[in-house]
């Protein structure tokens, strides 16, 4: 039997995705009732904040892998035709899930740690909004010249 290095990845991804989506729902059981009443309140600690940011990072793995588990798996069964019209859709779930989801995550982690000791929270708010820039002017860039 001859396996391609990339077939052999394509197994390895696959099969680390279940535990992935698995731990990743095994997470938001254990913190999500911490999250609601997190987000019932109308001031949060930061305790709060990283409790929210971590269920909004893994409900976004889990449905993220979740997704890409589809497309995956076609590819490595060799069904062409679906693999293209699913990696087509994905950008659409990277948007929700991956990237909003992520950024949420992100922001709430960001917010625990400007109520805590953590110091240099002004670079990385900083760095936060050069990324934004850095990103709308790539995509500008790069919508112009194909223009």
């Amino acid at each position: 039997m001859n396996v391609s290095t990339h077939h052999l990845a394509e197994m390895l991804s696959l099969a680390m995705t279940i535990p992935t989506v698995v731990l990743a729902i095994a997470v938001v059981y254990l913190w999500l009732p911490a999250a609601r009443v997190a987000a019932q309140q109308d001031t949060r600690d930061a305790h709060q904040w990283f409790i929210l940011g971590v269920v909004a990072g893994f409900v976004g793995a889990a449905l993220d892998n979740a997704y890409w588990f589809l497309p995956w798996s076609a590819s490595y069964m060799g069904e062409v035709e679906i693999f293209q019209t699913l990696t087509d859709a994905g950008v659409y779930f990277n948007v929700i899930f991956r990237q909003g989801l992520g950024i949420f995550a992100a922001f709430c982690h960001i917010k625990a740690a400007e109520m805590s000791t953590i110091p240099k929270i002004k670079v990385i708010n900083r760095i936060i909004v050069f990324s934004y820039l850095v990103g709308v002017l790539y995509v500008l860039m790069i919508g112009l010249t194909n223009a």
